[in-house]
């Protein structure tokens, strides 16, 4: 894993001070013709896991570029999504509120934004906003769309999840950036690859060369979610060593995008940040895929922010992805709207309290509740609880809900996860 490059209390103080500098800049304009307002572009991964990036201490390099680009920036080792899906995670991205409070959380509802999101911000401030998407569940219909001057979409349905798409948002990415007509702009970069169907990959190879089993055979992740064929540990390792593999490729991608950015001369004024829809079930729990459990390898997520005014350094306050657009809203020097429930990162101290949540009504109906030492996951069909010491057992595989001695604790989480439910009927 990195080192951090300062401690955490003295990288978060000298951005904050340089947050406020950039900010206070944001509303000149340049002799040029070109904004001196902050560019920002979002790199959006979709179902990519911290613990898989070499950049948060995997033992594999599978990014070499977004390791690149943490070093040059702030790394956010401990944030959690809203909802482990896609749709309802890039809503409340785009407009720091949870998924159930904007209507967002089932499998057909409509985004309920009301023009305060992201892009419609931006865009009333003069900037021109853009998405290039990968997932055709992030469907316009859906509302996820509003105030992007432009939402263009690389695969349709009968793509998916088939192939490869990542060097297509790439190509349409850069296309975009030719398009740079003086204004400053906000540009969604999204890249589903490594959700699904995954492939091992020509120069990205991460398994076992002597491996024979059913994934030689033409089965692959559709099969092993439905149960066919006779799966063995080694082939379990092998789709893992796949997982990887599309990382990878997605990586090289990305590389790619800031490449251009760099060739371009626009980097410089241009705030980066690179984050993750949600992570990924391997069988840690005994899932595969998305949408459906709340432990950490389907909720924790990468952040990085990169970019003027902004202190290369780790920062290991607990945060959630519901706080990158107030955050964002403060960087460049906009109201926060009183409606966005996330809090600005520049606000964020060790010594808070904070609980924060995750949610989920696709196939199962879960919620959970966590603070910076434990994790209560409720069930609320069956009414089951599950409770995780997330200290001393990270991988939450030891079901604490019956201890006596968390009884206070518990009823503490769940009395806030009441509140959170209550307050989004």
């Amino acid at each position: 894993m990195f080192a951090p490059t300062q401690p955490l209390h003295t990288a978060l103080a000298v951005s904050l001070g340089l947050w406020a500098a950039a900010g206070c800049a944001c509303k000149a304009r340049g002799g040029d013709g070109l904004s001196s307002k902050p560019n920002v572009l979002i790199i959006l991964l979709d179902g990519a896991r911290t613990d898989h990036l070499s950049c948060f201490g995997y033992s594999l390099e599978t990014t070499p570029h977004i390791d690149a680009l943490a070093r040059d920036g702030l790394r956010f080792s401990d944030v959690v999504t809203p909802s482990p899906w896609s749709r309802p995670a890039f809503a409340s991205l785009m407009t720091g509120r949870y998924p159930s409070s904007i209507g967002m959380n089932g499998e057909a509802e409509q985004l309920m934004a009301g023009g305060l999101g992201l892009a419609s911000l931006l865009g009333s401030e003069g900037y021109a906003t853009w998405a290039v998407l990968s997932h055709p569940f992030l469907d316009p219909a859906s509302g996820v769309g509003e105030g992007f001057d432009q939402f263009r979409f690389v695969v349709d349905r009968t793509d998916w999840p088939k192939g490869l798409s990542s060097s297509r948002v790439t190509d349409a990415a850069l296309e975009q950036l030719d398009e740079i007509d003086g204004r400053p702009f906000f540009m969604v970069a999204h890249y589903a690859d490594p959700l699904h169907d995954w492939i091992p990959i020509p120069g990205f190879e991460f398994g076992d060369p002597l491996y024979a089993g059913a994934l030689e055979d033409g089965l692959g992740m559709s099969d092993l979610l439905r149960g066919r064929g006779n799966w063995t540990e080694a082939d379990l390792a092998e789709l893992r060593a796949h997982y990887d593999s599309e990382l990878a490729y997605v990586d090289t991608q990305v590389g790619r995008l800031l490449a251009g950015l760099t060739d371009s001369g626009l980097r410089a004024n241009t705030l980066i940040v690179l984050t993750s829809t949600h992570g990924m079930q391997l069988f840690d729990h005994g899932g595969l895929g998305d949408s459906q459990s709340l432990h950490d390898e389907s909720i924790h997520v990468p952040l990085l922010l990169v970019g003027p005014g902004v202190q290369p350094g780790l920062n290991e306050v607990g945060a959630s992805l519901i706080d990158l657009a107030p955050t964002l809203c403060e960087y460049l020097d906009l109201e926060i709207p009183a409606i966005m429930e996330g809090i600005p990162v520049q606000a964020l101290t060790v010594e808070g309290d904070r609980v924060l949540f995750s949610e989920t009504d696709r196939i199962r109906h879960r919620r959970a509740a966590m603070d910076e030492h434990h994790k209560v996951i409720l069930d609320t069909e069956s009414g089951e609880v599950s409770m995780f010491d997330l200290v001393e057992d990270p991988g939450e595989t030891q079901n604490l809900a019956d201890n006596p001695e968390l009884r206070g604790q518990r009823a503490l989480l769940e009395a806030a996860l009441q509140r959170f439910m209550d307050s989004n009927e």
